[in-house]
Formats: structure tokens, sequence, C-alpha cells
């Protein structure tokens, strides 16, 4: 196989419950986890050696391929299975970057799996996440991008199956968040909650998804609002213009998300955004109750 193209869907937490900051130096955590119909798009072709090509509406902005996620994934595949292939890697950036949907992660984990499939390294969806953990807390959920339940630092994965599709839209203002910034932010306000470890429980029905998720929410909320005002004034534009919608923050920011009852609903509430924010990326979208990745 010469040529292989891996899509690298946005990651959407549905629900993020953080602990107080570890003696680690790491918060544990719950999240509920599903992945929308929207993403980065990459291309794996045969080469003598790597190389990294981004483009896209977002491309301009991220840092150069030696510190790019997708570049260390293939490093460390290449480490891991021993192998002295190479690759031409397009990335088509369209997530905006530092936006809480986790795209870096994503983009990281459709690289393990498209040069797992272009090198022919028969590692299985485990193995990917195995290698995935010493990538980033979010990249082993993003493997096989289905809904998950993650615990501990990201590393423990339970399925969540099944779950409904959902409508969402996704607005994002154009600021860029800091993660370790936000996370300062929420340890000063000594915000941190107690998990339980109980997980969402699986349902095909929407109704009974949407009531389980109204009693959840984001830890990092007030912190993240506290780093970017314009944060908590989207989250009360988006309740103001569809009161019956989940708002929630996505991961640390600054992408805000409502879902809705149906396609209509979002589509009309991304046409309404989109009128008053004509600046921002505001896009309507699919969370999938499944994925094709396994």
């Amino acid at each position: 196989m010469s040529v292989v193209c891996a899509s690298a869907p946005a990651k959407i937490n549905l629900s993020l419950n953080v602990a107080a900051l570890g003696d680690d130096g790491y918060h544990p955590l719950q999240s509920l986890v599903v992945f929308a119909a929207i993403g980065d798009d990459l291309r794996f072709e045969s080469a003598p050696k790597l190389t990294l090509n981004i483009d896209g509406p977002f491309g301009s902005n991220l840092a150069g391929a030696s510190d790019n996620l997708v570049w260390r994934a293939a490093r460390a595949l290449q480490e891991t299975t021993n192998t002295t292939l190479g690759a031409a890697i397009s990335l088509t950036k369209n997530l905006p970057i530092a936006a809480g949907i986790g795209g870096g992660s994503a983009d990281a984990a459709a690289a393990l799996r498209g040069l797992n499939t272009l090198w022919q390294c028969g590692l299985s969806p485990r193995d990917l996440e195995d290698i995935a953990a010493g990538l980033g807390a979010d990249v082993p959920v993003c493997v096989q991008s289905r809904p998950r339940f993650m615990r501990g630092r990201g590393q423990i994965l339970d399925d969540i199956s099944p779950w409904p599709d959902l409508y969402a839209v996704l607005v994002n203002p154009g600021i860029a968040i800091s993660t370790k910034e936000v996370f300062a932010r929420f340890d000063d306000f000594g915000a941190g909650n107690v998990l339980n470890g109980l997980a969402p429980k699986p349902t095909k029905d929407v109704d009974a998804a949407l009531a389980q998720l109204a009693m959840l929410d984001n830890s990092l909320t007030q912190a993240a609002c506290a780093q970017s005002p314009a944060i908590g004034a989207l989250l009360a534009t988006l309740a103001r213009h569809d009161p019956t919608a989940l708002v929630r923050l996505c991961g640390s920011g600054a992408t805000c998300m409502a879902i809705v009852r149906n396609a209509a609903a979002a589509t009309q509430l991304k046409q309404a955004l989109r009128a008053e924010f004509s600046q921002y990326w505001v896009v309507a979208t699919l969370l999938r109750g499944t994925c094709s990745f396994i």
C-alpha cells in the first residue's frame, strides 16, 4: 500500500470532572468523550524518509514539524516497531488551534492509525493506545474515536456503548487558550472535585442521554472564563439563543458548544450565530455515538 488517508475527528468532552492536583503532578479526571463528524484530514504516502506538510484553514498557526504531535507520533511508531520506512505526511488543518477540541491529539492518533496501515506494522488498536499514552493524555482516546469514559490521567478508557448521535453547534471566538494556564487558574481557585468513578449509563435514547448530561458539567469552566472573559460571554449567548440547549465549554476552551434537539435546530442556531459573530468559527455537527476506527 503506497497511499493511506485518515481522518482526525474533533474530540468533544461532554463532561469533564477534574480533581485537585495530585502528588504526582497530575490532575485525576473523569470525562465522557465523543467525537464529531468534523475534523482534520491526513494523507500518508510511501517515501524514503519522514516529511510533514501542513496546510488548511488553520495550518499557518501550527508550530514547526519537530514540535508537531503528528511528527512525534510518527517517530514513536518508528521506534516501537524498529522500522526504517519513511512517509510523506500531509496534514490539512481544518480545526482551530488550542481550542479545547483535541485537534492535535486527534491528529497524532490518526498518524498512528495511518502509518500503522501504510507500514503494515500489524499493531492492534490497544497497541496504538499504549504508544499514544506517551504522546499526551488525550491521545489514547482518539485512537478509536468512539464514545468512552476517561479516568485517571486519561489513560483508563471505559466503553460507553450504546450511545446516541447528538447534534451540536461548536463556536470558537478565535482565542487560543493555554491548557496549562487554565489548570493553573483552576488550582488557584481550589476547585478540585471529588471523583466518584461512576460512568454515565449507556443508552440508545437521546432523551435519556440528554438527561444524564444535564447533571454533568465541565470543572474548568470557571477557570477558563477567568482566563478569557469572552468565553463566559459566549456561553451566555449560546444559552440566550437556544434556552433548551445544553451549553458547555469544550475541554479547557475557548471553543464552546450547544447540544440541541435535532439537525434543524443546529442549522438554525449556526445561522443565527454566524450572523451575530461573523469573525467566529461556527459549525453545526453531529456528535457520533459510534465510530469506524475499530
